[in-house]
């Protein structure tokens, strides 16, 4: 009833040409009459309030609105990490077209789930290539553990693609590793010879050594054949014999002698997805003199780890 007495007594004023004062008087009465609304959103461009829905009621009286609840999807799966072994078993190889220092190499794997790769067709490659799919398992009773009967449900990754190799009738993993031989420098590395891709066929050659750990999963990648796949279980690795292809660096043919860094990087484009990229190259130290090879300390050469 307050607002319609305002209201007339508004416009009486206005019809009788009341006085300035008098219309001031009937407009405070009008506003103080209606209740306040809230102000437009000086960005919204829309008048009055925006909010909808329901929500927690505030002290005045006009609801807030609740906050959705954010969900994340816990991260199940059981990664790889994959680690380069210092290569070893090196000696030099003389031939007719010049010197090659050849020597043995591994990737083991110390990560909470197997590295698996798979030969198919689901993307192109180039000729003589097939696409190649890294297989991820998930934890499925949440032990941050890979069983093989357990964990049955997996995700993919593209791993890039694999070449086939006629002689051995199967595919290799491509970009495997990368070699380098190196000059210890301070300041800067000192490329004496490199080798950057070199592909194979993973599988389970053996466990790794003790300092890296003690796992008890059982050997699950044997012989490669063209459909099979690929992989290296949770604590083993895959060794490289010297006398593989892709095993050796050319020497220069005026190699100066002294102490030079052999550098060993696992999975070197990033191909496979892994728990842990910080440790995938290691440097071996060997001193050179002629046709001569020794190992020497490892820490003349640490400074060169990981610089690549």
């Amino acid at each position: 009833m307050a607002k319609r007495v305002s209201l007339r007594v508004f416009r009486v004023n206005l019809a009788a040409g009341g006085t300035a004062t008098g219309v001031a008087v009937a407009v405070a009465l009008l506003v103080g009459a209606i209740p306040a609304q809230s102000a437009p959103s000086a960005t919204s461009g829309v008048a009055g309030p925006t909010s909808t829905g329901t929500g927690t009621p505030s002290p005045t009286g006009t609801p807030s609105q609740t906050p959705a609840p954010t969900t994340t999807t816990p991260d199940d799966r059981l990664l790889p990490d994959l680690v380069a072994l210092p290569a070893g078993k090196a000696y030099v190889q003389r031939r007719s077209d010049g010197r090659r220092l050849r020597f043995e190499s591994a990737l083991g794997n110390v990560g909470d789930g197997p590295i698996e790769v798979r030969p198919n067709n689901a993307r192109p490659c180039p000729a003589g290539q097939h696409n190649s799919t890294q297989i991820i398992y998930r934890d499925a009773n949440s032990n941050a553990r890979y069983n093989l009967r357990k964990d049955t449900s997996f995700v993919r990754h593209r791993a890039g693609c694999m070449v086939f190799h006629p002689a051995h009738d199967h595919w290799h993993f491509k970009a495997s590793a990368r070699y380098t031989l190196l000059k210890p420098a301070k300041e800067r590395r000192v490329v004496v010879s490199a080798r950057r891709k070199v592909s194979f066929c993973l599988r389970d050659s053996d466990r790794l050594p003790r300092r890296y750990g003690t796992w008890d999963d059982r050997e699950s990648y044997g012989r490669c054949s063209q459909h099979s796949p690929q992989g290296i279980s949770v604590g083993w690795m895959d060794v490289y014999q010297n006398f593989l292809a892709g095993q050796a660096l050319r020497l220069p043919r005026r190699l100066t002698p002294g102490l030079y860094c052999l550098e060993t990087v696992v999975d070197p484009i990033d191909q496979l997805a892994e728990s842990d990229d910080t440790n995938n190259s290691s440097v071996r130290a060997l001193r050179i003199n002629g046709d001569r090879v020794k190992v020497r300390p490892a820490a003349r050469c640490k400074r060169q780890e990981g610089t690549s």
